[in-house]
């Protein structure tokens, strides 16, 4: 007696980038707790794909958080995304840190196609929590290989958008276009040339990403040691 193969459930573009903002929004909280952009004790422990993580306390840093990932997930629909990031600046703004989300491979699925099975995309569940799980791993061991920051530093979301994509204009959501940040790792940082520390290629075929952090130059001249 034969027994059928197990099928793989097929993903809807818009269950992907619904995934994909959580794990964001994970990964941000993940990367204030370790660049100690918030003190230690404002951040409660919870569980994320079967791993523990940070999450920070203030209602305020969660809704922030959330709306500019929001309006990231707005421009990712419309497929004008090649990069999301979080910069840490410091107490006069100045990049120190970016935290660089390449998603250039991932695919452009109209708009009114967005709620339908995504042709010859299977996606097994354990297998992408693994990723996000490996993801959120590299980035929880971020404070051993990048030192101390300076006291009283800040952290905004940015996005890069694609050549061919449309500036939107009039967005009332708090996140800003990129500004002088590179195309690939190497490229100078505003304040300087970067040192490029890869952390994890996230391989879930054309939904696969690239992470990296890129340190400024002129973190060495504030950084604490």
């Amino acid at each position: 007696m034969s027994t059928a193969k197990a099928q793989l459930p097929s993903w809807t573009f818009a269950e992907v980038l619904s995934a994909f903002a959580d794990f964001l929004i994970v990964s941000i909280h993940t990367i204030l707790y370790e660049r100690e952009i918030y003190p230690h004790e404002t951040f409660m422990l919870a569980r994320k794909y079967n791993f523990p993580v940070r999450q920070s306390r203030h209602p305020q840093v969660c809704d922030w958080v959330r709306n500019a990932i929001g309006a990231c997930m707005d421009q990712m629909r419309r497929g004008d995304v090649s990069k999301v990031s979080v910069v840490i600046l410091s107490s006069i703004d100045i990049p120190l840190e970016r935290f660089v989300f390449d998603v250039t491979s991932f695919p452009k699925v109209a708009l009114r196609e967005q709620h339908n099975e995504m042709k010859n995309v299977t996606l097994n569940m354990t297998d992408m929590e693994e990723q996000y799980r490996t993801c959120i791993m590299k980035l929880s061991h971020t404070s051993s290989i990048l030192g101390k920051l300076p006291p009283e530093c800040t952290f905004t979301i940015t996005i890069e958008l694609n050549d061919d994509a449309k500036a939107p204009v009039g967005h009332d959501s708090p996140w800003v276009p990129a500004d002088s940040v590179t195309q690939t790792p190497g490229v100078p940082l505003r304040s300087g040339a970067p040192r490029v520390r890869p952390l994890r290629n996230a391989l879930m075929g054309p939904l696969s990403f690239d992470i990296w952090v890129e340190e400024s130059k002129a973190k060495d001249k504030v950084v604490v040691h």
